[in-house]
């Protein structure tokens, strides 16, 4: 099942828009950060590495540097900088050991 998300702002890094319409609202966006990560997070698509996506957002929204704001968006900001430095999902399965191995 599709969802399809009605907001303008719409991408698939940014599904729904949520993050734009964060900054969007700027000093008065009321959090808490966590939350609205947690929630984009959720909202990417299966497969979509986050940390790729929180990069692709930082640079197309434009926050990739000047000063630091203070309050929930200052924290959504620092928190898509530390999501765009994790490495990535694709961390490849480790081999199962079993009794036999020991």
């Amino acid at each position: 099942m599709a969802i399809k998300y009605v907001s303008e702002h719409d991408t698939p890094d940014d599904p729904g828009g949520l993050i734009r319409q964060a900054l969007d609202m700027g000093a008065e966006f009321p959090g808490p950060a966590e939350d609205v990560l947690l929630a984009w997070m959720l909202r990417l698509g299966e497969g979509q590495d986050a940390a790729t996506a929180a990069r692709r957002l930082i640079d197309g929204y434009g926050i990739a540097g000047g000063s630091v704001l203070e309050g929930a968006l200052g924290k959504l900001i620092g928190l898509l900088h530390q999501t765009a430095h994790c490495a990535p999902a694709h961390i490849p399965a480790r081999r199962r050991s079993s009794r036999r191995d020991s």
